[in-house]
């Protein structure tokens, strides 16, 4: 096995389930240019569970923006109950338990059976949101778990990701 194998078998175990009825309603959140790049930094550096370790200061040089920019930025992902509303914690980030990341689906019905867990309110603009009573996918063929929880294979394929510079 390669140190790229290796990488690769990393990232793909290290990707992790997100549940994805929340993330259909992202398209509401109603969050500006730098709100939105700054949620995909923290999306792709969390750890399961939703804790993000970065500084203001790493993510502003990361979008080339100033710090006062992705401190507005993290001051409405706290008003949309994206991120917890208490801030920060010694450059700690926590995600929403609904948009975090978890190792698998059981580990994230694991996560919410714990009455310790804390979920805020999530707020976005003329939108309340709520689990859909019924799934517009009934009677489409989908299937959520089509190999009926089986290890899913790791692709033939390696995927290469090059970043060119601007």
């Amino acid at each position: 096995m390669t140190s790229h194998d290796i990488e690769h078998d990393q990232s793909v175990r290290e990707s992790g389930y997100r549940h994805p009825d929340f993330f259909e309603h992202m398209a509401d959140a109603g969050l500006t240019k730098t709100g939105w790049r700054v949620w995909h930094i923290l999306q792709s550096r969390q750890e399961y569970g939703g804790q993000v370790r970065i500084r203001q200061r790493d993510i502003a040089q990361r979008l080339k923006a100033t710090e006062s920019a992705v401190s507005r930025a993290l001051d409405e992902l706290k008003d949309r109950g994206l991120v917890h509303p208490q801030g920060t914690k010694k450059g700690v980030i926590v995600i929403h338990p609904l948009f975090a990341k978890y190792e698998s689906v059981a580990h994230m019905a694991n996560a919410f059976a714990d009455p310790n867990l804390y979920v805020w309110p999530v707020h976005f603009p003329d939108q309340t949101i709520r689990r859909r009573a019924s799934d517009p996918r009934t009677g489409s063929g989908y299937d959520p778990d089509p190999d009926g929880g089986e290890e899913a294979p790791v692709p033939e394929a390696k995927p290469f990701l090059r970043l060119l510079a601007g």
